[in-house]
């Protein structure tokens, strides 16, 4: 987090190494879906991290194109998660065969007509929040600003940017990073917000100097990246709070899912060993059940047999 001094101007950059890449890597996403995952991630870094409770924020992207489901997952303890879904038909008769990589499609042509929700959801006894807006623009980031203009309604400007980085002997791994600003409500005196107009639209023109290449740079130190920018305006840059992969699965909590499901749908998953199979579509995980497991579990939950 930041703030640009003597203006009501706050922001936030996100930059994500090996949580991103561990995110990406337990699928075999066509490169434009790892990419737009990727961004979905950073947004749901930028949002939740802004909280000033324990609980977590879901950001969920669904539409009718050939990437059906877009699920970015953050908990405030500093965990992050993802997954998408993609119709194969759909995808076939879209893009043919190949991979599509980085930035080769929009995002109506990822996700066509669909929605933005964002969930806030407490771990104390507070009333969950949903926002939720149409997807607009061409990319991620114009949606990012579309959400806030609707559920903030405060002047925002939002970057995301996601790639691969290639160094030689070394595996391929991603990066992601994003920035944000916000004008934060002003003084009701006419002065005041006529300073904090200008203010706004100065931070907006040198924000819109930033390129994709400085947001994931490793090479290229956040704070140094925040000076280059508003130096001239003053900016104060806060602890940096670390984010890491980690996925909140477990086999008790799979069988209690399943065990709450009817009896055809439990026959229905059975495989030909006998067992049901489940694999987590965040991490990837895979587990087994005998359906002797379930009935237990059912047992113990009704006290029946």
């Amino acid at each position: 987090p930041f703030s640009i001094e003597l203006t009501n101007v706050r922001g936030r950059i996100v930059r994500l190494g090996r949580a991103v890449d561990a995110a990406l890597v337990q699928h075999d996403y066509p490169d434009a879906v790892a990419a737009l995952l990727g961004e979905a991630l950073v947004l749901a870094v930028m949002l939740g991290s802004s909280l000033k409770f324990d609980g977590k924020l879901i950001l969920q992207m669904q539409g009718d194109g050939p990437v059906g489901l877009v699920v970015a997952d953050y908990r405030t303890e500093g965990t992050l998660r993802g997954y998408a879904q993609i119709n194969d038909e759909k995808w076939r008769n879209a893009f043919g065969p190949g991979r599509l990589g980085p930035g080769a499609a929009r995002l109506p042509d990822l996700m066509g007509e669909g929605h933005l929700a964002i969930t806030v959801d407490p771990r104390l006894e507070r009333d969950r929040y949903q926002g939720i807006v149409s997807l607009t623009g061409k990319s991620l980031s114009d949606c990012a600003r579309y959400y806030f203009a609707q559920s903030e309604q405060l002047p925002t400007e939002v970057q995301l940017a996601v790639a691969e980085v290639v160094v030689p002997g070394r595996p391929t791994t991603w990066r992601a990073g994003g920035l944000v600003i916000q004008a934060l409500p002003e003084q009701s005196s006419a002065q005041a917000n006529a300073d904090a107009l200008n203010s706004w639209e100065t931070a907006t023109a040198l924000f819109r100097t930033t390129e994709a290449h400085e947001l994931i740079d490793p090479g290229l130190d956040p704070a140094r990246l925040l000076y280059r920018l508003f130096h001239e305006m003053g900016v104060r840059v806060y602890d940096v709070q670390n984010v890491g992969f980690a996925c909140s699965c477990d086999r008790a909590n799979v069988l209690r899912l399943l065990a709450s499901f009817p009896d055809k749908d439990q026959d229905a998953m059975l495989e030909e060993d006998g067992r049901v199979h489940v694999r987590c579509e965040f991490c990837g995980t895979r587990y087994r059940f005998a359906q002797e497991e379930i009935d237990r579990e059912i047992e113990r939950r009704t006290g029946t047999r």
